[in-house]
């Protein structure tokens, strides 16, 4: 049986926008109410994380924008879709501390699999905000994992609604982070298309897979096995999967129609990949999903999944 850590705490449920915003912590509350009673997990006190640990990925002056908008609780962090409140930057910050706590249970084998939900933020820029993320913690993982413990190679895959632009860009020139990204076409971000397979030396280390609208568990499926030779040619010593729910059928922000016995299928897969290549190292980023009792089922129906062990 696989070893589980799961960030559990009213911390997390800082990032919650108001006025109606989409993003809302009910999705992770409902998620906390389902993992409350659950035998072999290890629940794991969320972090905030100092400046420091930022700045691995995001510059030191948009740090200071996010302070200063966090103080006046005002206006957006970006064009439109990321409004400022007071205490955002705590908020942002507890979502990257935590992340990087579990790279490090990770790291050091006190756990196998580490999930943090309300994490996954793939938008963010180095410089900006951007569709609802402040800081991007999957980038923030992957600097720290080199910095502190020298990881070479990082599989980084994403099956959110929406393509992880803030990541694939970041990296998309970096021959030794694989990404395999699969979400909706012609929604937002309006990137991540079949021939963006990576730039100059990393060229064929990324593959986007973008599905039409209504595509269901099927196509999800064959997105995924399709590539798993591809996975498995990253050598990767780690896998960071964004388990994006905004797929299911009943999201009103995308066209998508997983159910969560698809997801929970594609995430066995992943897992079993983790474990041929990285004995098992693998963080798990819960990213979009914006009803919020599908998003929490879909969660508890991966976890159930790998925790099961192989």
């Amino acid at each position: 049986m696989c070893k589980v850590g799961v960030a559990y705490g009213e911390e997390l449920l800082l990032y919650s926008f108001p006025h109606g915003h989409p993003m809302k912590s009910d999705r992770v509350k409902a998620f906390f109410r389902l993992i409350r009673e659950t035998d072999n997990i290890k629940f794991v006190k969320p972090k905030k994380a100092d400046d420091e640990i930022i700045k691995l990925f995001h510059s030191p002056k948009y740090i200071e924008y996010v302070k200063e908008m966090s103080e006046s609780g005002l206006g957006y962090l970006d064009y439109g879709d990321t409004p400022a409140f007071k205490g955002i930057y705590e908020a942002s910050a507890y979502i990257v501390g935590t992340t990087v706590k579990l790279v490090d249970l990770i790291m050091k084998g006190e756990i196998e699999h580490g999930f943090n939900p309300m994490a996954g933020l793939h938008h963010a820029r180095r410089e900006s905000a951007a569709g609802f993320c402040v800081f991007n913690d999957i980038a923030v993982a992957i600097e720290y994992l080199r910095k502190k413990y020298n990881v070479k190679r990082i599989l980084y895959v994403d099956i959110d609604a929406h393509h992880g632009d803030g990541v694939y860009y970041s990296y998309e020139a970096d021959p030794d982070v694989y990404i395999l990204d699969v979400h909706q076409r012609g929604i937002y971000p309006l990137s991540g298309y079949e021939y963006e397979r990576g730039a100059g030396a990393a060229r064929g280390t990324k593959v986007n897979v973008p599905l039409d609208y209504g595509a269901d568990d099927e196509e999800l499926m064959d997105a995924i096995e399709s590539n798993i030779e591809f996975m498995r040619s990253s050598g990767a010593e780690i896998v960071i999967l964004q388990s994006g729910c905004d797929g299911l059928y009943e999201d009103p922000l995308t066209g998508l129609c997983y159910t969560i016995e698809g997801i929970a299928k594609a995430g066995s897969i992943v897992h079993e990949i983790s474990h041929e290549i990285s004995s098992g190292r693998l963080l798990i980023l819960g990213g979009g999903g914006y009803y919020a009792e599908g998003t929490a089922r879909g969660w508890f129906n991966l976890l159930s999944e790998i925790s099961k062990g192989l």
